[in-house]
């Protein structure tokens, strides 16, 4: 008998439909092994790392039962997810194996055909990803446990993470970016001609009494297109989806939180749905390209692939597995997956074409005061025939050459301050900076809710007193461990770690010396 190892049931099940009777598919439930949770568990000793793992509740009952069918068993296959965690699972399996009979199996969408061109491709464990997963799991444990004292002793609050502290920092300071904006107002002249408005080009800060003597100019004056010009844009199509990407439409659309849509995700993967949903790779199969290419048509274009610095771990994006209609009994389920199948398509299709339309008009006897009108008009669709996001265009009627406006208004505004993240934004910009990568993100998200640092209040992150009185401490303290820099240069060596460019163990020591000197 071979025995195939998975994390969950549910994978479990959809992978046993594709083997045969000579493959029996178990699930280890998750982690096996983990750093105790009474004590550190890390420890330096003549400049050596030493750890601690402990056998995790469900380790415990997966453990019995892999013992007890071990001598029935004449291969090994180890089929965890194919990221550090993945890796770091397989790796604790075979802490409890007999014999070397053991092989890893890599795949990124639960088909027939995946699981068996993964068997004929059997390897070893990537010990550098089970490294660099070790290396973030004792990184966490390090800050946690050395800061997270100091919080409560000072009553301040419950814990500090690494990647944590570094997304409360940004919304933290957008907030008291929000608190000091001090708005000024400006005022604009609109032209209202029923059908469309124009807007008087003026220098900036233009004072509320000069409009009013160029609105008593011109109110009774008829206006004339003085310039036309129409120029043809492309709207460019998106790139397929990633981890951060797909947290961040599903709040658009749905307004699912990140560790919804997540949860979700797996259960869509682990039916053999999508393919693997922790990725930071743009790429899409050149099989599953061919299946899309005789779905579009004329519309099928080859999607646009952004590299990722460090990718090595994800080799594929977020795509549906098939292109067949799939009856779903489960709502979320249902919405996630057609966001990610017409989305994949719109990635898969030609870039829109608009043809935009622009209009300077003037009153007849004043051709100094120039007004301005903008239009669009749709020539190609493109991708937008299948974006699951609508996106409206500013359509002008025909304009006649001397048109005289319905009124005249001069409008009062003022200049808005920046937006508090929401968790679509907040995921975009640590995307942006490097902080985090993509298995994190929920995770970070539901801690700072757990933890009250932070509360949403009709889709916004607000800060809580708590969470503000944590980062100033932590600023005033501990500056490095939540400079934004630091912490994305942290996350570049743990990809560094990953792909055998830098020592694990001599990363996690300096980073902890440094840490012990700022104590």
């Amino acid at each position: 008998m071979k025995l195939v190892i998975v994390e969950s049931p549910k994978k479990a099940k959809t992978i046993k439909k594709f083997l045969g009777k000579d493959y029996f598919v178990i699930a280890s439930y998750g982690h096996i092994l983990d750093l105790p949770k009474e004590k550190f568990g890390v420890y330096l000793k003549d400049d050596k790392i030493e750890y601690e793992y402990k056998t995790t509740k469900r380790g415990y009952r997966f453990v019995r039962f892999l013992k007890k069918i071990l001598d029935k068993v004449e291969e090994i296959i180890l089929a965890t997810d194919p990221d550090r965690e993945g890796e770091f699972i397989a790796w604790s399996i075979t802490r409890f194996l007999k014999n070397n009979n053991f092989y890893r199996i890599r795949f990124f969408e639960i088909t027939k055909n995946a699981i068996l061109k993964a068997l004929k491709n059997k390897d070893k464990i990537n010990q550098n990803l089970v490294y660099a997963q070790q290396s973030r799991r004792f990184l966490d444990r390090i800050i946690g446990y050395s800061l997270s004292p100091i919080l409560w002793k000072e009553k301040i609050g419950k814990s500090a993470g690494r990647v944590q502290s570094a997304a409360l920092r940004l919304i933290v300071e957008r907030e008291e970016e929000i608190r000091k904006f001090v708005p000024e107002i400006y005022y604009e002249m609109i032209a209202d001609f029923k059908k469309f408005k124009a807007k008087l080009l003026t220098k900036k800060n233009v004072k509320k009494e000069e409009l009013e003597k160029i609105k008593d100019e011109i109110k009774n004056e008829y206006f004339v297109l003085i310039k036309k010009d129409e120029k043809e844009k492309i709207l460019k199509k998106p790139t397929p989806i990633d981890t951060a990407l797909l947290q961040r439409i599903a709040f658009l659309k749905y307004k699912f939180s990140s560790p919804l849509t997540m949860k979700i995700a797996q259960s869509l993967y682990e039916k053999g749905y999508i393919t693997y949903h922790r990725t930071d790779s743009f790429n899409i199969s050149k099989e599953f390209l061919f299946k899309v290419k005789d779905y579009l048509g004329d519309y099928f274009d080859y999607p646009k692939i952004k590299k990722s610095k460090f990718s090595q771990e994800a080799h594929e994006a977020i795509r549906p597995v098939s292109l067949k209609e799939i009856d779903f009994k489960n709502d979320y389920e249902k919405k996630l997956y057609e966001l990610i199948f017409y989305y994949t398509l719109s990635a898969c299709s030609k870039d829109a074409i608009v043809k935009e339309k622009d209009y300077y008009f003037a009153p007849e006897n004043f051709k100094d005061y120039i007004f301005f009108a903008k239009g669009e008009k749709l020539i190609f669709d493109g991708y937008l025939n299948f974006y699951p996001f609508k996106i409206n265009f500013k359509v002008l009627p025909e304009i006649e050459d001397r048109i005289k406006p319905k009124k005249i208004e001069i409008i009062k505004k003022e200049t808005k301050p920046p937006s508090r993240y929401s968790e679509s934004t907040l995921i975009k910009k640590l995307k942006e900076l490097g902080i985090g990568r993509p298995s994190t993100y929920a995770e970070i998200i539901k801690t700072l809710y757990n933890r009250s640092y932070v509360k949403k209040i009709k889709g916004y992150l607000y800060p809580t007193e708590t969470g503000e009185n944590v980062i100033n401490f932590l600023k005033n303290n501990f500056s490095n461990i939540i400079d934004l820099k630091f912490t994305a240069n942290m996350e570049e060596n743990l990809d560094k770690i990953a792909l055998g460019d830098l020592e694990y163990e001599k990363f996690v020591i300096e980073f902890w010396k440094e840490l012990k000197s700022s104590l």
